[in-house]
């Protein structure tokens, strides 16, 4: 009986810990998300965040779309620069938009890449 008992405690504890509240911010729960606002070439601006460096894509916060990210180049205020591609096969570079922000660090990171609906 004490085994049953135990079996059920803690088999509530790990339903609980399974289980993530719905959020229109995938990153509302996750304390590790950067968040970032970031204009664009297309004349809007977003709020977004990622997890740890720029992994490739920005979720946007308050829609369905993540932005993906195909060049990324961070340009370092005592000079220099660094580019990441991320390899993202296609897209006409025309028809990639381009987008910055500037981190805590005083950073410039501008990318180019698209918006494609979160999977």
């Amino acid at each position: 009986m004490k085994r049953l008992v135990l079996l059920l405690v803690l088999a509530g504890v790990l339903s609980g810990f399974a289980v993530a509240p719905a959020s229109g911010d995938p990153g509302a729960s996750n304390r590790q998300v950067q968040y970032r606002s970031f204009s664009c070439d297309n004349g809007n601006t977003y709020n977004g965040g990622f997890v740890g460096f720029a992994s490739g894509s920005f979720f946007v916060i308050d829609s369905t779309t993540v932005f993906a990210i195909k060049v990324f180049t961070e340009y370092f205020p005592e000079g220099g620069s660094k580019t990441f591609n991320y390899g993202i096969p296609g897209f006409d570079p025309g028809t990639l938009v381009t987008c910055s922000y500037t981190d805590p660090l005083g950073v410039l990171n501008v990318f180019s890449g698209f918006f494609t609906p979160r999977s």
